[in-house]
Order: C-alpha cells, then structure tokens, then sequence
C-alpha cells in the first residue's frame, strides 16, 4: 500500500482512449490532501473522504457523478425519493444520525484559520513529512519508498533490513510492539524481495514505515520513531522474537 500520488487525470483518459465507459475513482485519502478537481479530472464518479484529511468525524465522505450518469446512480436504501435523484435519495435515511455532516461548515472555518487555508496546510504537511523522512532513512541507512515529488502528506521509510521482517505477519507484530512499548502507532507494510535486487542494504529492505504529518504533528513524534527502531537495532530483536499478542 504505497502511499503515491497517482496520476488519476492520466489514467482516466488513457481509459477514455481504451473504450472504458465508466470510471470511478475512489480517492479515499484526496481531500485536503492533493489538490481536487472532479470535473478536470474527468471519471464518470468520484469519491473522497473528509475524515482522514480534512478533520471531519468518521463517516463523512462525498461522491460526484458527472450529470450524465446521475440518473443511473442511485441510494442503497431505497426510500419513498427514489428516482428524484441521488442527492434526494441521500437526504433523509431513516433514523440515522446526521450530526457529523452538521460539523463540516465549522471544519472549514477552522481550515480557514491556518495562514493558506487548505492549500497551506497541504504545503506545509508536505516538506514536513519530506523532512521528517529524510531524517528517518538517514538515522536507519535506508531509503525512501518513493520520490519526493510522487508523495503529498505521507511517505514510505525503509525500515532497517535487520530487523528481519519476513511476511505481513512481521509487519503486524511488529507495530503492535511499537505502540505499545514505546507509544508510537504507524503503519507498516512489507515487500516481497523480487528477483534480481541487489545485496545491498538498500534492497534488502522488505519493511517499510507509512509516516504521515498533521498540524498536530511535533518533531517528537518522529524522534520517538526513530529511537524506537534503534533500541531494537542495537538489542538485535528481530520480528521472529517478537510476542504474538
């Protein structure tokens, strides 16, 4: 689960060149993250959540459909507004409770305080996740998952190669520890060695860290990282030694 910037608007009209008739987007991490245009961007259905970049509760998300699909996009729960159009069907489900999207108005008031707005923080949560990355492989002797200008708020660090990180099973033993023996909660992923990678350090990297940067973010956050995976450097505790549960 690399986390790179994909060339959506690309990809939508090399489908358009290829005869695909419809395309949906699932941008789950887009908004407030990467600059959006839905109607430049051009797929047929587009889908973001507000929750995970634009400090909205759980459960708040959009979707866009151009017009000419509108009519063929309809509500999972069917209600007496069916047929008036997906923004009727989705107004009034049953007994739901609608207080999380009440919140969005004052979200982007609070957007609005920080110097740029949206833009801003987007700006600044970039060269900080770059920083703080190039930090991390520097303090580990690896690398980044991918280049500087293929990530927006998130990065890929290669975690050091000896701490023996063999399978997913690795992965999750292995964050469990770090949250709870040092505090530290990131996601970390594995990468299968692939045939004709070089014995060096750097490609024998088959564990890489997802850091992230908010504006609640603090240097000390990454510092604590980044003495963590240390400790278990020079303890030489590998995966394979790690509990379990």
């Amino acid at each position: 689960m690399p986390c790179v910037v994909i060339p959506v608007k690309d990809l939508v009209r090399i489908c358009r060149e290829e005869g695909v008739d419809q395309v949906f987007v699932d941008a789950a991490h887009a908004i407030g993250n990467v600059e959006v245009n839905v109607k430049d961007i051009g797929a047929d259905f587009y889908t973001s959540n507000l929750h995970k970049w634009f400090f909205c509760p759980p459960s708040i998300a959009f979707l866009y459909s151009r017009k000419s699909r509108s009519t063929d996009l309809h509500h999972p729960v069917v209600s007496h507004e069916y047929g008036n159009g997906i923004a009727d069907e989705s107004a009034w489900i049953g007994t739901r409770d609608y207080s999380a999207q009440l919140v969005v108005p004052e979200v982007v008031d609070f957007v609005n305080r920080f110097e740029g707005g949206i833009e801003g923080i987007r700006r600044r949560n970039h060269e900080e996740v770059m920083k703080m990355g190039e930090m991390l492989v520097d303090a580990w002797k690896t690398c980044l998952g991918a280049p500087k200008e293929m990530c927006a708020s998130m990065a890929m660090v290669g975690l050091p190669a000896c701490l023996k990180i063999t399978c997913e099973g690795d992965t999750m033993r292995l964050r469990r520890y770090l949250r709870e023996k040092f505090g530290v909660e990131v996601p970390i992923y594995y990468r299968a060695p692939r045939e004709g990678d070089n014995d060096d350090e750097v490609s024998r990297i088959t564990g890489y860290a997802r850091i992230s940067h908010q504006v609640y973010n603090v240097v000390e956050d990454y510092h604590r990282f980044r003495d963590a995976v240390n400790q278990l450097v020079r303890k030489a505790i590998t995966c394979e030694l790690l509990p379990d549960n």
